[in-house]
């Protein structure tokens, strides 16, 4: 029997405010998030958590250049399962597989031609081919896929001001 959802409640502008904070700066204090949101440190500290519990906020990460730090290269690939079992256990196989395995650094399901967009870090062609391979090998999972190595990174979702991405219903240019 599935576990229903959380009902979530709809962020209000002070969760709002306290959601954007977080989001340019997860290591800000909660004093002074307190101080630009207007609420006692520990009303602050409340909100966080209910949203935590409600699935809002994930985590609190540091947006770290993997290039810089360990010069990996990120490659994006579109991934499309290839037929055999009932596409939803393909699709169970392929995402445990992807789960466990640390250089795929992100994953999406997608709906349309392919079915996922991963992006990999990998030292170089080389190793991205040996882990494409070991992917492609393993526990027959079987799928082809298009590469796009990534030449220069522009904008992450970090560098997005939450707020505008909250009222992109009005504006979606920002205009």
């Amino acid at each position: 029997m599935p576990i229903p959802k959380r009902r979530r409640s709809k962020p209000d502008a002070i969760d709002q405010k306290i959601l954007g904070l977080l989001h340019r700066d997860g290591r800000i204090s909660k004093i002074d998030m307190s101080r630009k949101v207007a609420l006692s440190a520990t009303r602050c500290w409340e909100r966080m958590r209910r949203m935590e519990k409600e699935g809002i906020i994930r985590g609190y990460h540091a947006d770290i250049d993997l290039g810089r730090l360990a010069n990996l290269s990120l490659f994006v690939v579109m991934v499309r399962l290839m037929e055999g079992t009932s596409h939803y256990a393909r699709s169970v196989h392929f995402e445990r597989l992807v789960a466990s395995v640390d250089v795929v650094v992100s994953c999406q399901a997608l709906l349309g031609t392919y079915d996922y967009l991963m992006v990999v870090a990998a030292s170089g062609i080389e190793s991205f081919n040996a882990i494409m391979e070991k992917l492609s090998t393993t526990e027959n999972v079987f799928f082809e896929f298009v590469t796009f190595p990534v030449s220069k990174v522009i904008k992450t979702q970090n560098s997005v001001r939450l707020g505008a991405l909250l009222e992109s219903d009005k504006d979606p240019m920002g205009a």
